[in-house]
């Protein structure tokens, strides 16, 4: 029986479908949630998200839905910035403290931030050039025009997301911080990782894995196995 739930938070533009067969790959104990944000996959007739405290707001609401049960968080790039939102968010309500935040390939939000590029504005070729360029390639699938069609409005909605998140100083979470890294990833400079120590009392860890930006794609047997070595076994005290 599961004893923990693990909400897995997606990079930009895509959709549950990322963390399909994770729950298979990880301990008996651990039931794994994939966010499905809307307009993709099963979502895609939904309209986006554009609003950050309305996206908040739908995913506390969907955890509320859910049977009361220990929580960790694993989000890679957009989703490591969300999942760091939501688990002040319910560090702040106290009745469902996070046993576990693991951040993937972000750098720390608290520090300078970068300059706003890509601009999800842009025309199609100059944003995909521009992801490219931060990130490494997105792979040749969207040179498309039907994948393109599907995909491209839920990476702009995403990318529009974000520049609504704002970064507030003051309280620190107080689980454990794991964060996980591509070795060939340029969005990751080493000392944007270690300023992630910042964000916890708790304990913190840094990990890198071989690969580039996609690493939980290209790595994942990898990652699935340093997430089953770091999850916790018992609950923290209060459950």
């Amino acid at each position: 029986m599961a004893t923990l739930r693990l909400l897995c938070l997606p990079f930009a533009g895509a959709g549950a479908g990322v963390f399909r067969g994770w729950g298979d790959a990880l301990p008996a104990h651990v039931e794994a949630f994939a966010v499905q944000l809307p307009a993709r996959e099963d979502r895609l007739a939904d309209p986006p998200l554009v609003d950050w405290a309305a996206m908040r707001d739908a995913l506390l609401a969907a955890i509320d839905a859910l049977p009361p049960q220990r929580t960790a968080i694993f989000g890679h790039s957009l989703g490591a910035v969300i999942g760091f939102d939501l688990a002040h968010a319910l560090q702040r309500r106290g009745a469902s403290p996070v046993d576990h935040l693991f951040v993937s390939a972000r750098p720390w939000p608290g520090r300078a931030p970068d300059p706003p590029v890509p601009a999800w504005p842009a025309g199609d070729d100059a944003l995909l050039a521009a992801m490219d360029r931060r990130f490494g390639s997105l792979g040749t699938s969207l040179s498309h025009p039907d994948i393109r069609a599907v995909v491209l409005p839920a990476l702009r909605a995403d990318l529009c997301l974000l520049d609504d998140y704002h970064y507030a100083p003051g309280a620190v979470l107080d689980c454990p911080v794991t964060v996980f890294a591509g070795s060939a990833d340029p969005s990751t400079p080493g000392d944007t990782l270690a300023a992630w120590r910042n964000a916890t009392t708790g304990a913190f860890a840094l990990q890198a894995f071989a690969g580039g930006h996609f690493f939980i794609e290209t790595h994942r047997s990898e990652v699935l196995a340093a997430l089953a070595a770091s999850l916790p076994a018992q609950a923290r005290p209060g459950w």
